[in-house]
């Protein structure tokens, strides 16, 4: 039996057994081929675009880029534990890279876009999400409704321009009632903290952008399409999940219940400084992963890692580890 030890990886024997084997006993010569011209470092990813079937439906996930969040946007968890956990997850430690995500679901009769990037506002790194429908050869006018996750900036903002203009121009936008009461109060804005008090004029901008196109409704809601509303309170008052299901496939879309798949699954207490009720978060989130792990159900969210689709599973100590599913090669 062939000895693998940790010695016979190391970088020396095996550059030594990869000469031996490209020479073998002739003598060591150096070889010296000539370089092509030199080719630019692109710098930059393909777009951010990744296709799923799911039964009849075609799930699309289109990349808005990402924001750097830094360990002080974690309520309960210590800078030396964050870490732990990143390092757990083989990512680098010091901060969060936090990719955004939006969803084009196309019935075969309707495009529905889930939630709608950040436009410019958390830097020049997110606001990709028209550049990546384009990729795709979708126009803004093509989308009939959006589904509201949550109205924070990073779910809202792309949905209108800083003048106010709409840009998805014939969709209808549906979020719950209690989310849309919550962020457009001035009585809310108040007592928030400093960081999010800016996220209220942006709502109140987005809701007077839309107007009346704008329906609410309550908690868990059949919305038509095979696509149904469920309540995950405490990331805001009505942050909402979306179950979408086609000829007997399920995906759960849940918002913003997971911001860090290297934190909150390892730890699913850990809470956002901005969560408007951590326990209701916690209890979310834990209640979404369970029935996920249960019933072995296809999982995304905005925050998950692109492309973002895969599953959860329980483990003994209460703990979760997040699977991300097979790149599919075709959809």
């Amino acid at each position: 039996m062939s000895d693998l030890s940790e010695n016979h990886l190391n970088r020396r024997s095996f550059l030594s057994s990869a000469a031996t084997v490209a020479v073998g006993s002739a003598a060591a010569t150096t070889l010296t081929l000539p370089a092509n011209a030199a080719t630019p470092i692109v710098g930059a990813q393909a777009p951010l675009v990744y296709r799923r079937k799911l039964g009849n439906y075609e799930i699309t996930v289109l990349g808005d880029g990402y924001i750097d969040l830094p360990h002080q946007i974690w309520a309960n968890v210590s800078p030396a534990d964050l870490d732990g956990h990143l390092s757990d997850a083989f990512v680098p430690t010091g901060s969060i890279r936090n990719g955004v995500n939006a969803y084009l679901i196309n019935t075969g009769e309707k495009l529905i876009l889930v939630d709608s990037g950040a436009r410019d506002l958390f830097g020049p790194k997110a606001g990709l999400l028209p550049n990546n429908l384009a990729a795709i050869g979708v126009k803004p006018e093509d989308i009939d409704q959006v589904l509201i996750t949550h109205i924070h900036p990073d779910h809202v903002a792309g949905l209108f321009t800083a003048e106010g203009k709409v840009t998805i121009p014939n969709a209808k936008v549906l979020v719950d009632e209690a989310d849309l009461n919550f962020w457009t109060s001035e009585s809310a804005q108040a007592q928030s903290i400093e960081m999010s008090k800016p996220w209220f004029d942006i709502a109140r901008q987005w809701k007077k952008a839309f107007g009346d196109r704008i329906s609410t409704f309550k908690g868990e809601t059949d919305l038509g399409d095979g696509i149904s509303s469920f309540p995950l309170p405490g990331h805001t008052p009505g942050h909402t999940g979306f179950r979408v299901e086609s000829a007997g496939e399920t995906l759960l879309i849940v918002g913003d219940v997971v911001i860090s798949a290297a934190i909150q699954f390892a730890n699913p207490d850990a809470s956002a400084i901005w969560d408007t009720d951590a326990e209701d978060g916690k209890k979310s989130r834990r209640t979404v992963f369970d029935v996920a792990a249960k019933n072995r159900t296809l999982v995304t969210a905005t925050h998950l890692p692109f492309p973002s689709f895969g599953y959860v599973d329980r483990r003994a100590d209460g703990s979760y580890k997040w699977v991300p599913e097979e790149w599919r090669y075709a959809t």
